[in-house]
């Protein structure tokens, strides 16, 4: 079950490398994205989100003012669509603790900086094709983080959740629905 279309992208590229968003948005371009847009620092950022409905983030570890995580943060606790947007996370010397950080923000999936077209589009595509359902807890709010489907043995209380949003929900705001 897909997230979506690459031709349906409206993506925020926020990183504070020049080059590489320059890199970035002609990835998107090639990909055939709708709309691109680069915001140099957390202001520029959050002025576009007013204004644009964004599907898809491209976010920096070390994004100018307020920092990746906390802009992540951010995102994740809007009271509109761009919440449940993946975010693909670019971390320029990614350890244990900034990968368990940064997914304990919400983040969707991580990417190491320097990176290239082909690491980009991989970490995209996965987006697309093996969406996560998003779960909503006391403290956070984001892609389920599970990553492995390891047998379970006690009761599984989030099939019963509240705080669950699921992939076709998700598939709507991703469409703009």
């Amino acid at each position: 079950m897909s997230l979506g279309e690459k031709s349906d992208l409206r993506v925020l590229i926020a990183l504070e490398n020049g080059q590489a968003a320059i890199g970035a948005r002609a990835v998107f371009k090639e990909q055939r994205a709708a709309h691109i847009v680069v915001a140099e620092d957390n202001r520029v950022a959050m002025e576009h989100i007013k204004t644009t409905p964004f599907n898809l983030i491209l976010l920096e570890d070390t994004f100018p003012d307020t920092g990746g995580l906390d802009f992540c943060r951010f995102i994740r606790f809007q009271n509109a669509p761009i919440s449940v947007a993946p975010i693909i996370y670019a971390i320029k010397e990614p350890d244990r603790q900034k990968v368990m950080e940064a997914r304990d923000a919400g983040v969707t999936t991580m990417l190491a900086m320097p990176f290239t077209t082909a690491s980009l589009i991989k970490n995209l595509d996965s987006v697309l094709s093996e969406p996560k359902l998003f779960v909503r807890v006391t403290g956070y709010y984001g892609p389920c983080r599970r990553n492995s489907a390891m047998p379970f043995s006690g009761p599984d209380r989030r099939k019963a959740q509240k705080g669950v949003f699921p992939v076709a929900n998700q598939r709507k705001v991703f469409k703009g629905l």
